[in-house]
């Protein structure tokens, strides 16, 4: 597995530099796999004369690269002291004649690597950022991060010593625990973002910064990971420096030896923008879905219920009806000669009316009462606690006041007929809205502008 992953983040602006950076990315990678036993080792004398030739070619165009930055004098001396310093480190170590081929490979593999953390990912960054023109591509889209974690397994599976210099130096935070569950190593990330020293006493209970609602479930979460040798990754709260709380996730892979969990590795950031973000869309969701509902059960025209609503509105009252043996009662009511009227005066004149009709019937009714439009001129009302001839005294005040309504729109009458009916022990929402429907039509066959309970006419 590949230590360092390229990345544009990395990427000077000058292409030069960049493939010369590149170039020992490929080159660490290369002795990672040949020390791990998965490609050939180099020959020593190879290795050096490869590494001496790109210091030679690098650090003459990086040096003149700076001079052209706005990096301080001072920053710029650091900078080019290291240059040096890596001429010279390779010098030691390929003078030295009591190393084996496979340990001299080894010390640069632990020398590149702190190079790369420490120059390359820190020094050459900052230096970047300070050129006068980085020319990034316009059509690059980003890219993802360098995988942090990636490279401390990889670090686990060679030398104690290095995934510590890898983990002091990631941007996340790392911990490292054996069987037990008690951490043994935990970077400065941690220290930082807790706010407590890294050179503290020991030992300290981690488990103390996490939210007390997240505490148990967290140390459960552990002792199954411990338990079965599985990776896992979990939300929870940990105290800052602050002392407020802040939301972090947390993955954590196995730490395995000849196939036996021998412990875990776990890296955690900071997810609490995240968090805000997703607790503001998951409101903004919320309410529009209940205005979705909202307009999904709405008449667009008059604002009253519709049909929708008015089945699901219906059931609950007959139920509870039903229940506590109580009155129910509906109308169905329809504007007579309708069509007429948008034929005479036109569409607009129409919606107008109904609007009007639709207002005055309501604002007839009682607030625990409902109105609906089913459709076209057609409504409903559903009278709660209200008996038949509560019924029909309220049908017949509501057609009168419709008759005396004046429209600007259409310079004549408008009238209604209305059918009344009231719950029986057997009805459901079918079988009620049927039998209304019938003494509605028997009002209209018996010449409109009246109400009809079963037999009784009570028009006038």
């Amino acid at each position: 597995m590949a230590f360092f992953h390229w990345n544009t983040r990395l990427e000077t602006g000058n292409s030069r530099v960049d493939e010369q950076h590149k170039r020992l990315f490929s080159l660490t990678n290369r002795i990672s796999e040949a020390v791990g036993g998965q490609a050939p080792l180099p020959e020593v004398s190879d290795l050096v004369a490869e590494l001496v030739e790109y210091a030679q070619v690098h650090f003459s165009d990086e040096e003149k690269l700076m001079a052209t930055s706005s990096l301080p004098f001072e920053a710029q001396g650091r900078h080019i002291a290291a240059h040096r310093n890596f001429i010279e480190r390779v010098g030691v170590i390929a003078a030295k004649t009591d190393l084996s081929q496979t340990q001299a490979t080894g010390e640069f593999l632990d020398f590149l690597v702190n190079w790369l953390v420490t120059h390359i990912l820190k020094m050459d960054h900052q230096m970047a950022l300070t050129l006068p023109e980085r020319n990034p591509s316009p059509d690059r889209s980003p890219q993802p991060a360098i995988s942090v974690e990636k490279v401390l397994i990889s670090a686990l599976g060679e030398t104690e010593r290095r995934f510590r210099l890898l983990a002091e130096q990631a941007p996340v935070m790392i911990w490292l625990c054996g069987l037990s569950g008690n951490r043994e190593f935990v970077n400065k990330g941690w220290h930082d973002f807790v706010g407590i020293p890294a050179e503290g006493p020991d030992p300290i209970d981690w488990l103390s910064f996490i939210h007390p609602e997240d505490r148990e479930q967290y140390r459960a979460f552990l002792s199954i990971l411990l338990d079965h040798g599985t990776p896992g990754e979990r939300e929870y709260r940990v105290r800052n420096a602050s002392g407020g709380w802040t939301w972090i996730l947390e993955r954590v892979v196995p730490r395995m030896e000849e196939g036996i969990c021998v412990g875990l590795l776990a890296a955690a950031i900071d997810i609490s923008a995240i968090k805000s973000v997703n607790e503001f869309l998951e409101r903004e969701v919320a309410e529009r879905t209940r205005q979705l509902e909202v307009l999904a059960g709405t008449d667009a025209l008059t604002g009253l219920l519709n049909r929708r609503s008015l089945d699901v509105r219906l059931a609950s009252e007959i139920g509870r009806a039903q229940r506590y043996c109580r009155p129910l009662s509906i109308l169905f009511i329809d504007i007579d000669h309708f069509k007429r009227i948008n034929d005479d005066f036109g569409h607009a004149a129409g919606d107008s009316t109904l609007v009007a009709i639709a207002e005055a019937i309501k604002g007839r009714l009682r607030d625990t009462d409902l109105v609906v439009r089913l459709g076209g001129e057609e409504f409903v009302a559903i009278l709660v606690e209200t008996d038949l001839p509560q019924a029909t005294l309220i049908a017949d005040t509501l057609r009168r006041l419709v008759m005396s309504l004046t429209f600007a729109a259409v310079p004549k009458p408008v009238t209604i007929s209305v059918g009344v009916t009231e719950l029986q022990r057997d009805d459901d929402v079918g079988s009620f809205i049927a039998r209304a429907d019938g003494a509605l039509l028997e009002a209209k066959r018996g010449g409109r502008n009246r109400c009809r309970v079963a037999a009784l006419d009570l028009s006038t």
